[in-house]
């Protein structure tokens, strides 16, 4: 799912994932999707995931990592089945952060849509623009904030609060996390934001064990 050299000005990808009912499919990058510096111009990524009537799609990306004066701009478009499973994730970090950057890039635009039998679960639109300081809330609260969204749909966590506590109960001074229900369906989004990439990989981690426990 990520190019190996990065994305350029220019740039565009698209894909269009589908997962026929009785499969299950993950999706992982090999390295950090890098958004390289650029002039004027912007990189762009649309994705479309159709998941069938019991089909399962877990996708488990590395860090975008956007670098100095960089535009990226993403979306987003998962439609479910009715009984369909999902685990996926969105990262972002601050940028290069061994390196002295952070939130040294023009602007990140995220759009995501997703769809429970037919039916809006979930609009989410955001852009990260320093210039603009928009990500003040997150630099609020810590120097180098890294960002991971998880939407999780699964008929079998329509009775799952002990799951969500103990989301809740990984909280920590150092780490931000919680989820709420979403519109529609046995839907969820949890949020992690972290000064520290290793701990919030590791918060990641064990959300994901405890969903596969709870379905």
């Amino acid at each position: 799912m990520s190019p190996t050299a990065g994305l350029l000005e220019g740039d565009h990808v698209e894909l269009d994932i589908i997962v026929e009912s009785e499969s299950t499919i993950a999706l992982s990058n090999p390295t950090a999707l890098r958004i390289h510096k650029m002039g004027t111009g912007k990189a762009t990524w649309d994705q479309t995931f159709r998941i069938a009537s019991n089909a399962f799609l877990e996708t488990h990306p590395e860090w975008l990592i956007p670098q100095a004066h960089s535009r990226f701009e993403q979306r987003t478009r998962i439609e479910l089945e009715k009984d369909a499973q999902l685990f996926f994730i969105e990262t972002l970090a601050p940028g290069r952060v061994a390196s002295g950057e952070c939130f040294a890039f023009n602007s990140y635009r995220n759009r995501l849509e997703l769809r429970y039998d037919s039916k809006l679960s979930a609009l989410e639109k955001f852009e990260v623009s320093p210039e603009s300081k928009t990500h003040s809330g997150w630099a609020a609260a810590f120097e180098n904030p890294f960002y991971i969204s998880i939407y999780v749909v699964s008929p079998k966590l329509e009775n799952a609060s002990p799951l969500f506590q103990a989301i809740h109960d990984l909280q920590t001074d150092s780490l931000f996390c919680g989820s709420s229900q979403l519109n529609h369906g046995p839907c969820w989004n949890i949020k992690i934001l972290s000064p520290n990439a290793v701990e919030a990989k590791a918060a990641l981690a064990k959300i994901r064990e405890l969903f596969y426990q709870a379905i």
